[in-house]
């Protein structure tokens, strides 16, 4: 072998790769798929939605002028856009604590691995599974006013049916229940995957200090939880801004507008005024109202410790 052809096979055994693929390089490679979807499929669409809010539009979706920021003017001046704006923040409100509450409990009930508890866990996760339609339907014939099994159950004790969707606070219920169900599943999941990384050790050295249940369900267990905490509120928050589907098969909006949310005005400003434009000034809105929301959530929420 010559001098230089053995030169340039060591030179190639011990250069090193770029730091490209030292670096984010492999990362970059694996997350290509879901980083591609999430252009193609979040953000994007959140791109042509700002462009579409400048635009007035004829009932085919063809864009035929501009008017600028009228479209935002025009959605904060509406007074029933405001009040669903107001509904949302108050779904949110009752939404997020109840879910947590019940999904933590149900986390700190079911967190031991055995046949029974991993039996109800699939239960209650299980509704997340189901197409938010299947689950709709499913509550629109349980809470039925004359065939519904919940006010067949009612009249079994001797108490009056119910309107649940013809009545405002019924009906306010019924939309809110039926979403804490479907999704408090995976609040649960959330608060079990941070219950199993919470060191054993320190919670039987509470137990050799004498700590009982609720001393180390307060003093150990809820504040190692907080990262668990963080990301079950931002869930939860994103949920409750979310339902557009129970709204629009249960109560359209009603009665008397005590479930129109802003989703569905969006909606109804799209596919039924065919105003492309507004309802996609309307979205911006509420999407910068949730990130507002958000943001307060992860400050007041912030984690200020580690352990090891």
């Amino acid at each position: 072998m010559s001098f230089h052809a053995a030169g340039r096979q060591a030179f190639s055994v011990t250069r090193k790769p770029p730091a490209f693929l030292r670096g984010w390089g492999p990362a970059l490679i694996f997350l290509a798929p879901v980083l591609v979807m999430l252009v193609l499929f979040k953000l994007w669409p959140i791109v042509e939605a700002a462009w579409s809010s400048t635009g007035l539009f004829d009932p085919g979706g063809n864009r035929i002028g501009s008017v600028g920021l009228e479209n935002f003017q025009l959605a904060l001046e509406d007074e029933r856009f405001r009040h669903g704006l107001w509904l949302n923040l108050l779904s949110a409100l009752a939404k997020v604590p109840l879910q947590i509450a019940i999904g933590l409990g149900a986390a700190l009930m079911l967190s031991a691995n055995t046949s029974g508890n991993a039996f109800a866990r699939a239960m209650i996760v299980s509704p997340v599974f189901f197409g938010l339609p299947v689950t709709t339907f499913i509550f629109a014939y349980m809470f039925d006013t004359n065939v519904g099994v919940v006010n067949a159950a009612l009249s079994s004790v001797g108490l009056p049916r119910v309107a649940w969707l013809t009545q405002e606070v019924p009906a306010q219920m019924l939309v809110l229940g039926l979403s804490i169900w479907r999704d408090v599943g995976l609040t649960m999941l959330v608060f079990l995957a941070g219950l199993t990384v919470i060191p054993a050790q320190i919670v039987q050295a509470a137990k050799l200090d004498g700590a009982g249940p609720l001393a180390i369900l307060f003093t150990i267990t809820l504040p190692l939880l907080a990262r668990s905490f963080q990301f079950a509120v931002v869930l939860a928050t994103l949920a409750s801004f979310q339902m557009l589907v129970p709204v629009m098969m249960l109560t359209k909006g009603g009665p008397t507008g005590a479930t129109d949310l802003a989703s569905f005005q969006i909606y109804e400003t799209a596919f039924a005024y065919f105003d492309l434009g507004r309802a996609s000034a309307m979205s911006l809105i509420l999407l910068a109202g949730l990130i507002v929301v958000i943001a307060l959530e992860l400050r007041w929420l912030a984690v200020k410790w580690t352990y090891e």
